[in-house]
């Protein structure tokens, strides 16, 4: 089932198109979601991205889904969806590491984001090493989501 406040989330982060949203409110009403600003973000036209964004706010409302964090806050959430998914395996190391650290940028590239590019450039330049930055790559996914808990 579609999550809206997750599709939200990764609007805000940048992690996908406001273009997208018309095509993914369909999907959510053909899921059995509803609700009018819903069914009046599946009837917009790519082209209306603005519209579609200004709608998204009230479609997590009616939904009575949590409000949508700020942009910086949603960059969080996506970089730690991204390092659950590479501790439970579900992606590899270095794709985890090289997504986490690309959300670096726009957070002033704080220590644990760093750290992920800083381990992704050698898991790169390293290929004896690999698997141990791998290991390195979860254990410092681990430990952010740790932080992230307490």
């Amino acid at each position: 089932m579609i999550d809206m406040r997750d599709v939200g989330v990764r609007v805000l982060a940048g992690d996908l198109a406001s273009e997208e949203l018309p095509m993914i409110a369909a999907q959510a009403l053909a899921e059995g979601l509803d609700g009018p600003s819903l069914r009046e973000l599946a009837g917009l036209s790519r082209g209306e991205y603005r519209e579609a964004r200004e709608l998204l706010d009230q479609v997590v409302d009616e939904l009575g889904l949590p409000k949508l964090p700020d942009e910086d806050q949603a960059v969080w959430e996506v970089v730690v969806s991204y390092a659950r998914r590479l501790v439970s395996g579900v992606i590899a190391p270095v794709d985890g590491a090289h997504a986490i650290a690309a959300y670096g940028g726009s957070l002033g590239f704080p220590e644990p984001l760093a750290t992920f590019a800083f381990l992704a450039d050698l898991w790169e330049d390293n290929a004896a090493e690999r698997a141990q930055l791998e290991r390195e790559m979860v254990r410092e996914a681990e430990a952010m989501l740790r932080d992230v808990a307490d």
